[in-house]
């Protein structure tokens, strides 16, 4: 992976728990997808799992990675900050 770390953090806050996490790299990204993730998982989340193993792999920028994690999150009702 090139860039372990992001530029910016991205920090969530779950709609029904409240509870709020912050996400700084990819690796932090694709766990939050495994382990803290809502029930339902859209078409959105299933990119953004392939798009942050690829990045882990070395086979794409973290940027990109970064951007579908965001979609994802989007999609799951998250609030960004």
């Amino acid at each position: 992976m090139k860039r372990a770390i992001w530029d910016t953090p991205i920090t969530l806050e779950d709609p029904v728990t409240g509870i709020m996490r912050t996400v700084k790299t990819v690796r932090q990204a694709r766990s939050m997808l495994d382990r803290s993730w809502p029930a339902y998982h859209g078409s959105q989340y299933r990119r953004a799992e392939q798009i942050c193993d690829d990045a882990l792999k070395g086979g794409c920028d973290g940027t990109k990675a970064r951007q579908a994690f965001i979609a994802a999150a989007v999609e799951a009702h998250f609030r960004l900050s």
